[in-house]
């Protein structure tokens, strides 16, 4: 039954079909334009540059321009000039928030989301108050504005700026007045007191916080930088970080990969790609039940059968699976990004094991970390790569650090194409 209501609900869905013109004959099966049928996404591409920027603009409102406008000057203050700050973010603005990105150890893809934009914004508005004031006065001297911005980014993550803690000055306390001789009054009947074991306080299951991979990145890059740069197959000390320097890797490239397919879709927003992508989630849900326990091949095997019986092309499929990873990771949706990373390999596209991988091993989108399962899906991600069918800058150093760190049980690579 459910598998004919989606049917009829793709059927629905195929009749937003639009025309598409081909930008280069090897971005043809990511920007395949028409509808990806189910409710997942409409990948729609534009004719004409002009008129994409065009609707860009109309569909800005005041509040919006005013915060881009916003944005604009403390992207200003903080160094990364992108110039007059009129409240469009056009190829300027782009370019410096991409510049804020890198220097925060952010996905770089020239948009903000709202953590992003909060930090910029609530740093600057901090800076106007504080950075005449030591020791910040001396980063600023010092390190520029820009040292200023990584200081507040450090303090976020718990990192203490030398000189800020102060002690508390201990007052003199008042001299106390007498006190007047307590009046003496007949003892009230004592009362059973209520029990206070603890055995009457109501239990609640609750459900564990779900973990960020954004703030899990951020401390990864900060590490990183603290440890003198990425981890090599040669230098590998600490497996587990390895793994996770290079799973933020390949989740920057997803998200640029996600942002390139989302130019060539004008008419839909950021806000409704993504409840788009909920919607691919929901569709793919039933094939991850159990991920934690299976292993790739027989996930793939169901969710393979899964999207053939769609009826809707694979490079469709595959090109949405692209948007939705990115929007996955860009909203911190651990989910969508498990979601669309099976989707992407059951359809063909092994390499991309490799997200489904990191995501098991670290238990982000999953009930519970289940490192055995993450070794096959790598396995399935480094033989696609032995095969030169790579994504997501699997080239040949990623490859290495990714087999050594995995225990170099898996594949003898050749040369493999980016």
């Amino acid at each position: 039954m459910w598998k004919r209501n989606l049917c009829a609900s793709l059927a629905a869905a195929s009749m937003v079909v639009v025309g598409v013109e081909r930008a280069k004959a090897d971005d043809a099966a990511a920007l395949l334009g028409g509808a990806l049928l189910g409710g997942i996404i409409v990948n729609e591409m534009n004719k004409n540059k002009t008129r994409r920027t065009t609707v860009r603009r109309t569909g800005v409102s005041s509040t919006q321009r005013e915060e881009n406008r916003q944005v604009q000057v403390a992207l200003n203050y903080f160094g990364y000039n992108v110039g007059y700050a009129d409240g469009v973010l056009g190829r300027n603005s782009r370019t410096g928030i991409r510049r804020y990105q890198a220097d925060m150890g952010y996905g770089v893809d020239g948009y903000l989301d709202p953590h992003e934009t909060s930090f910029l914004l609530g740093s600057h508005q901090r800076a106007m108050a504080s950075a005449h004031m030591a020791p910040y006065a001396q980063i600023v001297a010092t390190q520029g504005h820009p040292g200023l911005l990584r200081t507040y980014r450090n303090e976020q993550l718990g990192i203490a700026t030398p000189g800020t803690q102060m002690q508390p000055q201990m007052a003199t306390a008042p001299t106390p007045a007498p006190m007047p001789a307590p009046v003496q009054t007949q003892p009230e009947p004592v009362t059973a007191r209520a029990d206070t074991s603890g055995s009457n306080l109501p239990q609640f299951n609750f459900a564990p916080a779900e973990r960020s991979i954004r703030d899990h990145c951020d401390q990864v890059s900060v590490n990183t930088a603290a440890n003198g740069g990425l981890r090599t197959a040669a230098s590998i000390t600490d497996a587990g970080f390895a793994l996770n320097e290079q799973f933020c890797l390949a989740r920057t490239q997803a998200m640029s990969d996600s942002a390139r397919i989302e130019a060539s879709i004008p008419n839909m927003t950021r806000e409704q790609i993504e409840a788009q992508c909920d919607g691919l989630a929901q569709a793919i849900e039933p094939q991850l039940q159990g991920i934690e326990s299976l292993q790739a091949g027989q996930v793939m095997a169901k969710t393979k059968a899964f999207l053939e019986s769609s009826g809707q092309p694979m490079a469709q499929l595959v090109s949405g699976g692209k948007v939705c990873l990115g929007a996955g990771y860009r909203a911190d949706n651990a989910r969508v990004a498990l979601a669309s990373a099976v989707l992407l390999t059951s359809a063909g596209q092994g390499g991309y094991g490799e997200m489904v991988s990191h995501q098991l091993r670290e238990g982000f989108g999953t009930l519970s970390a289940a490192p055995q399962q993450a070794a096959s899906w790598m396995q399935v991600a480094m033989t696609a790569v032995a095969n030169g069918q790579t994504v997501l800058g699997q080239n040949q150093g990623r490859a290495q650090v990714l087999q050594a760190a995995s225990g170099g049980a898996l594949p003898v690579f050749g040369t493999a194409n980016e």
